[in-house]
């Protein structure tokens, strides 16, 4: 019986992604998702008792999703310059190779949650303060190895790129734009040379580095 609750509530939440995708979190409703899952509404209830509590569920599963598409991958490169690019060429357009059918809920959450008070606000924020924590610390670690300036401003490093990844989402989302991932992938790479360090440091990259395995 517990196996069948959980493929169940698999199924929910992997429609209810898909849905999320596609109408936004205010999209998501009890009654909207029981027909895309085939289910009566106080079948649905069974699982999620209200609104909000499937919003938060779908924002936890996609995390979950995301985090297998995005941040795994990154995680098996080399510390430094190669795992932040690999992270960033893994999470721009991400939901299209993943397979949904719309952008990234997150994303559109930022905007369309920004005057709404409550949980579900309060779930978005604390998602994208851990992501952009994450970028943070692997800025901070190509810093350490050399391979950024040692003073870069760190925190308007990840404002930058965070800024080029909701520009992304709006050109291919809204725009159509056939161009936004060149234009994405064009910005980042203007970010990161402004971000690169001096020649003459660059030199000493892999003594540094040698230091620090050592």
């Amino acid at each position: 019986m517990g196996k069948a609750i959980a493929t169940t509530r698999e199924r929910i939440l992997e429609q209810g992604l898909a849905l999320m995708s596609q109408a936004g979190l205010s999209g998501v409703t009890l009654g909207v998702l029981a027909a895309r899952v085939g289910m009566s509404k106080s079948g649905l209830f069974a699982h999620f008792r209200s609104k909000e509590e499937v919003q938060i569920g779908l924002l936890d599963y996609m995390a979950e999703f995301a985090a297998e598409q995005v941040v795994a991958p990154a995680m098996k490169v080399e510390e430094g310059l190669p795992r932040l690019k690999t992270l960033v060429a893994k999470w721009f357009g991400w939901t299209r190779r993943a397979g949904l059918p719309g952008g990234c809920p997150v994303a559109a959450g930022l905007f369309e949650f920004d005057d709404i008070r409550g949980p579900v606000r309060n779930k978005i924020l604390a998602m994208e303060n851990e992501w952009r924590s994450l970028l943070t610390v692997l800025v901070r670690q190509a810093v350490e190895q050399g391979q950024l300036r040692g003073e870069l401003d760190v925190d308007q490093f990840v404002w930058e790129l965070c800024a080029i990844y909701l520009g992304h989402h709006a050109a291919y989302r809204f725009l159509h734009s056939a161009d936004a991932d060149r234009r994405a992938e064009a910005a980042f790479q203007a970010l990161l040379k402004r971000a690169a360090p001096p020649i003459s440091d660059r030199s000493r990259t892999p003594h540094k580095a040698a230091k620090r395995v050592a």
